[in-house]
C-alpha cells in the first residue's frame, strides 16, 4: 500500500448509513434531480423550456400564462451550447427554497468558446450563464410608497445568494465530468417578464431600469454588500416564445 493511499482520510456523516462525507455532495445532486429541483434539459432544437407564473397568486383574467424558450441548440462562430439546466427556485425543498421571495426560476446556460488569442485554437473556455427570470402579470406602482419594485430587486438578489449556494454543490471538479482543467466563468443576468405596468416616477434602482437608464441592479447577496447584475425587461403577451439566443444576447 503506498503512503498516499495510507494517509487517506475519510470522514462519515454520524447516521445509521454511516455515509462518506466525501460523497455527500453526489447524494445532494441525486436528491435535488429526484424532487425535480434542478433538471438537466436536453441542448435541442425540438426541445422547450416552459416557465408558468406561479399559480398561487390572484390574477385577473389577462395574467401572464407562460413563457417558452426555443431553438435550444444554439451556436455560432464562437461559441456553442453544451449544457442548459433548469432550477425551480420557488419549488418548496426545506433549507433550499421557499416561495415567499424569489424568481420563479433560473435557466444555467454552460457555453464553450474557443480561445483564439494566442492561437491556442485546441484551449477550451467556458461560460456559465446563470438567467434568474421573474415573470410579473401587471407591475403597478400606485404611489412613491408602493413596494412592488423593491420586491423586485430583493427576488433578484435573493436568487442571486441561492445559486451562490448551489454553486458550491456543482459537481464540475469531477474528473469524470470532463471540466476539471478547464476554465469557467460564471455571469448572471435577470430578466423580467410581464404583461402591463403603470409606474410613476421614483427612486427605485427598477423603476430606472424599466425606462432603460440603466441596466444594472446594485444589490445585497450573501456574498457582497454591492453585488450587480444584469436586468433585461421584455412586455409580453399572455402566452409568448422566445429563442434562447435572444435570452444569452448583452
Amino acid at each position: 500500500m503506498s503512503k498516499k493511499s495510507k494517509n487517506r482520510k475519510h470522514y462519515y456523516l454520524n447516521n445509521p448509513g454511516n455515509q462518506d462525507i466525501l460523497l455527500l455532495r453526489d447524494e445532494v445532486h441525486k436528491a435535488l434531480t429526484n424532487e425535480q429541483f434542478i433538471v438537466e434539459i436536453p441542448v435541442r432544437d425540438d426541445e422547450i423550456i416552459e416557465i408558468e407564473e406561479n399559480k398561487n397568486k390572484n390574477y385577473s383574467n389577462n395574467r401572464l400564462v407562460s413563457i417558452k424558450i426555443d431553438q435550444l441548440d444554439y451556436h455560432n462562430d464562437k461559441s456553442t451550447v453544451e449544457k442548459i439546466w433548469k432550477v425551480d427556485l420557488e419549488k418548496p425543498i426545506p433549507g433550499i427554497s421557499t416561495q415567499s421571495k424569489t424568481p420563479e426560476c433560473a435557466i444555467l446556460v454552460l457555453q464553450k468558446y474557443q480561445d483564439t488569442t494566442q492561437n491556442l485554437i485546441d484551449e477550451k473556455i467556458y461560460r456559465l450563464m446563470i438567467i434568474l427570470i421573474e415573470l410579473k402579470s401587471s407591475i403597478n406602482v400606485k404611489n412613491y410608497h408602493d413596494s412592488v419594485l423593491k420586491n423586485i430587486e430583493g427576488k433578484f438578489a435573493d436568487g442571486m445568494s441561492r445559486m451562490y449556494i448551489l454553486l458550491t454543490l456543482n459537481n464540475h471538479l469531477n474528473p469524470i465530468q470532463g471540466y476539471h482543467q478547464e476554465t469557467i466563468y460564471i455571469d448572471f443576468q435577470g430578466i423580467l417578464f410581464y404583461l402591463k405596468s403603470n409606474l410613476i416616477d421614483n427612486n427605485s434602482q427598477l423603476y430606472s431600469i424599466l425606462n432603460n437608464q440603466t441596466d444594472l441592479l446594485t444589490c445585497r447577496t450573501l456574498l457582497r454588500e454591492q453585488d450587480k447584475i444584469k436586468i433585461k425587461h421584455l412586455k409580453v403577451t399572455n402566452q409568448m416564445t422566445i429563442s434562447l439566443e435572444t435570452l444569452l444576447s448583452k
